[in-house]
């Protein structure tokens, strides 16, 4: 039988087994939630040290392609969306990804807020429409997203239309505002809250991805700032760079 690894090539042994573990997700040799061999069985099909094969399990755990349950054993996580700096909406970026999207809408007020106003060159006085909204992949919670309009922008839809929602974006195409431009600022949270750990069904003091944007129309004015937090075992950010030459 050929060697699944192969020790004469510079390539960390662990890092060889990383790989094949996760072909083996990806062809559904190991499928999800499903338990995967133990550290002394992979130990024996890899041939190699104990050590190595803790190191490569212990990579693939904070890489979020596996999980452990204490007394049970590693267990093959549920893939991250991975999020890639776009304009497209929540609910076509999780069709794209063959996931069901689904939207609960937690509260809508009309509030006043000068810091938020700033941010939508409005005036401090001036009333902001905020939406906040629990979003989910195949019935999974994996997001929560605080969105600040405008009031006057929405002046024309129906109070039924933003409880019902399921894409605020569509909405706001019906009124003819579309996404043009956006700027994101990325950082990572820890879920103290008890109310965004308990909708994200998340443990206390988890860490979470932190995500504020404030999106543009083609004439550059600002109508949304929306603050979203994404479970970090369900996520992954990808950015692509191009060179200007």
């Amino acid at each position: 039988m050929m060697d699944i690894i192969n020790k004469q090539l510079p390539i960390p042994l662990y890092h060889q087994i990383k790989e094949d573990i996760i072909e083996k997700i990806k062809n559904g040799t190991y499928k999800v939630n499903e338990k995967i061999p133990s550290e002394n069985e992979l130990v024996k099909l890899y041939s190699v040290s104990s050590i190595t094969v803790k190191k490569a399990l212990l990579d693939l755990v904070n890489e979020g392609y596996l999980y452990r349950i204490q007394g049970k054993g590693t267990f093959v996580a549920k893939p991250k969306i991975s999020r890639v700096l776009t304009l497209m909406s929540f609910t076509e970026e999780l069709r794209e990804k063959g996931l069901k999207p689904e939207t609960k809408v937690l509260e809508i007020n009309e509030i006043s807020n000068s810091v938020i106003a700033e941010k939508l060159n409005l005036s401090p006085e001036e009333s902001i429409t905020k939406i906040k909204r629990l979003r989910l992949a195949d019935g999974e919670p994996i997001a929560i997203q605080t969105s600040y309009l405008p009031s006057k922008i929405l002046a024309n839809v129906a109070s039924e239309q933003l409880e019902q929602m399921e894409s605020l974006y569509k909405i706001l195409e019906s009124i003819d505002i579309q996404p043009y431009a956006a700027r994101e600022e990325y950082s990572i949270t820890i879920l103290n809250e008890k109310e965004l750990y308990t909708l994200l069904k998340q443990k206390k003091g988890v860490p979470a991805f932190s995500v504020k944007r404030i999106t543009f129309t083609k004439e550059n004015v600002p109508f949304e700032y929306a603050e979203s937090i994404l479970r970090w075992d369900r996520y992954s950010i990808e950015v692509e760079l191009k060179s200007e030459y």
